[in-house]
């Protein structure tokens, strides 16, 4: 490990602990600042010496000192995710603006994920700001244009999908917080990542979920959040989508 890379993971795990502050405390509408970090379920702060990331969750084996409330498992995943896939990402790519692309790019959609799962939503004060970065960072790139593309056909696209299942069923089938996601991956990728995410995204929300389905019995909720899908399949086209791609184009020319 290279010391730009171990670097970019202790920063991600420093970053995974405000992570966990954004999960817990946007989809309550609360302070990200205010007050200060404290047990959920007996009110009293945390102090610093508790308040280490992986360190403390593991020194406290997982309670709250005062109370031995359990401190969710969460905690520490979110932290060395967010640790793990900078110093990968640190790995991957040199410095420069397609790095602080993809660090922006997976903070984001790890927080989105995490709350999507716990609550079903995915909240305007990280999508909208996340547009917003994501055309800068694009336009850092020269990919200005496709860009502000990326961000109007994400959105379109699926609020058109939404009206026409709206029209035929008399329901909601998408809720517009998806709508945002898929406009604010536009805004990092471009409008050309979009078929590629959607088409992966619907296909793994049709495995994964009708798998789910079975395996529950049909016990499941039967909302399925739909936005860590999108961002499984955001991250995979900024990886190695272009790649699979090219690879896809050569196995039909191969076979035709």
């Amino acid at each position: 490990m290279t010391p730009w890379m171990a670097l970019a993971a202790l920063a991600g795990v420093m970053f995974g602990s405000l992570a966990n502050v954004l999960i817990h405390r946007i989809p309550r509408r609360e302070s990200i600042a205010f007050p200060a970090s404290h047990c959920p379920s007996c009110g009293r702060d945390i102090r610093w010496y508790d308040n280490v990331p992986l360190l403390s969750w593991l020194l406290l084996k997982g309670r709250c000192r005062y109370c031995d409330a359990r401190i969710p498992l969460r905690y520490p995943l979110v932290e060395l995710s967010v640790g793990l896939g900078w110093g990968f990402l640190a790995w991957l790519l040199p410095p420069g603006p397609e790095l602080a692309s993809g660090l922006v790019l997976f903070y984001l959609l790890l927080v989105l994920s995490w709350i999507d799962l716990e609550t079903g939503l995915l909240p305007d004060v990280l999508t909208y700001p996340g547009m917003l970065l994501g055309i800068l960072l694009s336009a850092w790139q020269g990919r200005l244009l496709d860009a502000v593309v990326g961000v109007a056909a994400g959105y379109a696209f699926f609020w058109m999908v939404a009206m026409a299942f709206l029209r035929l069923t008399g329901r909601e089938g998408m809720g517009h917080g998806d709508f945002k996601l898929l406009a604010m991956l536009g805004a990092f990728m471009g409008w050309q990542a979009l078929p590629f995410i959607v088409f992966v995204a619907s296909l793994t929300g049709t495995v994964f979920g009708g798998l789910g389905l079975l395996l529950s019995r049909g016990k499941l909720r039967s909302e399925i959040p739909f936005g860590p899908y999108l961002a499984f399949a955001g991250l995979l086209w900024f990886l190695a989508g272009e790649n699979l791609l090219a690879w896809y184009a050569a196995l039909l020319h191969s076979e035709a």
